[in-house]
């Protein structure tokens, strides 16, 4: 159920619309282990959960809802093997990055710019090393709020561009696409988004000596 309240005169609350999605029964949903949510820049709020069949077996879904829509919640399967412990939404919002217990990295697209279709055709795997850690390469894009001026009706006025580097760039400065992951034994991986749309990834021990370690859940 969802209940969104707007305040009132006098610092009261109005009810403004309540809502209820489909009840499922407990034997086939349960809450993911550890639960991953994340929020975009667009009102969109990706969030994790399992679904159990009868016959036991587990679904890993992302679930992505729109904060101005909330009764409107688009169900991903993920096709994740282990518990996702990570998600990520890059800069603009569109694409969501989601990591598991098992290495396993996938970069969730928005089919035709419609935030109800998800598509994943690209990722990255460390096998078998829980990813504990995720985020986009910076793209150099970043503003600064002048709260002086937040009531301001330009929005010229209310942000001006922060100087800031990008993570990585390509010949002639364009800002490279992708994304870092520390595992849970202390490898740092990046994968980069090559134009052609293939995926080259390194990676480095944070350590002389990896130390593996297993999270409870993760078992």
């Amino acid at each position: 159920m969802c209940d969104l309240r707007r305040p009132a005169a006098g610092g009261m609350m109005d009810l403004a619309y309540v809502c209820e999605w489909e009840k499922w029964s407990k034997s086939t949903h349960c809450p993911s282990v550890p639960l991953a949510c994340a929020w975009s820049c667009r009102n969109l709020i990706a969030f994790t959960m399992d679904l159990r069949s009868d016959d036991q077996d587990l679904t890993r879904m992302i679930h992505i809802l729109d904060t101005e829509h909330p009764w409107d919640l688009h169900s991903i399967p993920s096709d994740h093997r282990e518990a996702i412990t990570c998600l990520e939404w890059d800069q603009s919002g569109s694409r969501l990055l989601s990591a598991d217990a098992d290495g396993q990295i996938k970069c969730w697209s928005m089919a035709d710019h419609l935030a109800n279709s998800w598509e994943s055709s690209v990722g990255s795997l460390v096998e078998g090393d829980p990813i504990v850690a995720l985020s986009w390469l910076h793209n150099g894009v970043k503003l600064a709020l002048h709260v002086e001026k937040s009531g301001a009706s330009s929005f010229g006025e209310k942000f001006s561009r922060v100087k800031f580097s990008p993570s990585l760039t390509l010949f002639g400065g364009k800002p490279m696409e992708g994304w870092i992951a520390v595992t849970v034994s202390g490898l740092v991986t990046v994968s980069l988004l090559k134009p052609s749309g293939q995926v080259l990834t390194s990676t480095e021990s944070l350590c002389r000596l990896r130390v593996s370690l297993c999270h409870p859940g993760w078992s």
